[in-house]
């Protein structure tokens, strides 16, 4: 290889025309340059590396075996399900809701002297049958503490009728019924003229027209709805006239 670099250099100094007998001595130089290819033989030995790295893709396989991981993610919901539980905490508060519930009842209750303890219509058996039966309101006043109490004026809700208790007995008072209806109420008291607030009765007629079935067989009137229902459809003055009442006024106040 020094002597062609060395011919090139004379002639390049010397002849001009050296320069054709260099380029015949270089071209055989070139010759060697095939003999690089052959080196680049190992290259094919890089693809063995590449099976290589084919090996190491099966070692990568084990890691989906980490799936089941997020298996264990559901079990850690149940865990905070307990955490619901803890909603109970608001069954707690609407508990004192309905202790303030009973307080506005009690309001009314005082702002009337006089409820209704109870009331009836007076059985068949009673009342003497149907063509000789009564037809009359029986009325008891009671004191707060159950005690008969007279000198109460009663009346109905119209103004047209009034009678006293202690009339009839200790306590009692009786208004007639006749061929109509009576709301019965307590209005005073007879001695001082004290006016007095009550509860009102169920409106008391002297015809099953206008009477509940529930209470014309608690009477004995009717055995079962189905005779009710036959005996208005059929015998609508069964009894006609001939139905009594009783109702039990009771004081809230001393």
């Amino acid at each position: 290889m020094k002597l062609p670099h060395l011919l090139l250099i004379l002639c390049s100094l010397l002849l001009g025309g050296c320069q054709q007998t260099v380029a015949l001595l270089a071209a055989p130089t070139d010759t060697p340059t095939p003999t690089m290819t052959s080196t680049n033989t190992p290259a094919p030995t890089d693809t063995v590396t590449s099976t290589a790295t084919a090996t190491k893709t099966p070692t990568r396989t084990p890691k989906p075996t980490k799936t089941p991981t997020p298996t264990k993610t559901p079990t850690s919901t149940p865990t905070q399900t307990p955490t619901s539980t803890q909603t109970s905490t608001p069954t707690h508060t609407p508990i004192p809701l309905p202790t303030l519930t009973p307080t506005p009842t009690l309001t009314p209750t005082a702002q009337i002297d006089f409820r209704i303890a109870s009331w009836r219509l007076w059985p068949l058996a009673l009342n003497s049958g149907c063509s000789k039966g009564m037809h009359t309101i029986f009325i008891t006043v009671l004191d707060v503490n159950g005690n008969p109490l007279n000198n109460i004026v009663l009346g109905d809700s119209w103004n047209n009728v009034e009678t006293v208790s202690g009339a009839k007995g200790a306590g009692k008072a009786e208004i007639d019924l006749y061929a109509n209806t009576m709301e019965i109420l307590v209005k005073r008291n007879v001695e001082t003229g004290q006016p007095y607030k009550s509860e009102v009765s169920f409106p008391f007629s002297s015809y099953m027209t206008t009477i509940p079935d529930e209470l014309m067989i608690t009477a004995g009137y009717c055995s079962n709805d189905l005779e009710c229902k036959w005996k208005r459809e059929n015998e609508s003055y069964y009894c006609g006239g001939h139905y009594s009442w009783e109702v039990i006024f009771q004081k809230t106040t001393p």
